[in-house]
């Protein structure tokens, strides 16, 4: 495992406790199991690819380390239901529990709804360890988040193996230059950049302008964090995003939340 810095190390070293706790409640052969005879994920890649203009990825969560507290009552499946009626390409939850308020139940209630609408699920966590990846399938996800910025090479490559290996589709995530030449190495198919700095929690939507055009076209960019309306989806699709990842903005829209999401899923880039 890599020395991770601040906040972010953090998150990580509470992670592993938590996934040693979940093993003794359910074993890996357990979940293993339960992720073989779970239905075969929806592709991120080909549900973005088909779309004109810039898709929206939708996300959910409770709370964070950079916003705080942003909807303890959150009824995952409504809001599944709410962001695929608003005409996200995809959903994302996340799943991590001491900084997020998140759970892996989270993830099964979204999947009842995505599943009827054919929407891909996506698991936003912190993933370190094979568990945490056959936990994600079993729960219905069709496609896991890596972060390389908490990976070391060898476990980038056999994370990434796994979970194409059993039809999950990947979003490889990087913030800089040298995150992205360690993602390239095995040739992801969908990259996003963070806008947000995980150490400092500062964010920046020059990162992905920085970032972009170090990225292959014929691959699915996708920008993430930082954008609060269509003007900033509209930018980050000028800058080459096919896609972009939101969350903080979506949760903090109140009763306007759909109105929002409609406004970001429809965005056309010339």
């Amino acid at each position: 495992m890599k020395e991770i810095p601040g906040i972010l190390g953090e998150i990580v070293e509470k992670r592993l406790i938590r996934i040693e706790e979940a093993k003794s409640i359910h074993s890996l052969e357990e979940v293993r199991a339960a992720s073989e005879n779970s239905r075969l994920p929806l592709s991120l890649h080909r549900a973005l690819g088909a779309r004109s203009g810039v898709s929206l990825i939708a996300e959910m969560k409770r709370s964070s380390p950079s916003a705080g507290s942003l909807d303890p009552e959150l009824d995952p499946a409504h809001r599944a239901g709410l962001y695929c009626d608003a005409g996200a390409a995809a959903v994302s939850v996340l799943t991590e529990q001491d900084y997020f308020s998140g759970s892996i139940d989270d993830l099964s209630a979204a999947s009842a709804i995505t599943r009827g609408s054919r929407v891909p699920l996506l698991r936003k966590d912190f993933i370190v360890d094979e568990y945490q990846v056959y936990e994600a399938r079993a729960a219905g996800a069709d496609c896991i988040l890596l972060i390389i910025g908490i990976l070391d090479p060898v476990q980038y490559a056999d994370l990434f193996s796994l979970s194409t290996s059993i039809g999950m589709d990947v979003l490889v995530e990087v913030f800089d230059a040298v995150e992205l030449d360690m993602a390239m190495t095995v040739e992801p198919r969908i990259v996003g950049v963070n806008n947000r700095n995980l150490k400092t929690l500062q964010t920046s939507l020059t990162v992905f302008e920085e970032l972009a055009p170090r990225i292959p076209e014929d691959r699915i960019r996708i920008a993430e964090s930082g954008m609060k309306n269509s003007a900033d989806v509209a930018r980050m699709g000028h800058a080459g995003a096919k896609a972009v990842l939101v969350g903080e903005s979506l949760m903090k829209a109140g009763n306007d939340v759909r109105e929002l999401a409609q406004a970001m899923a429809a965005v056309e880039v010339g």
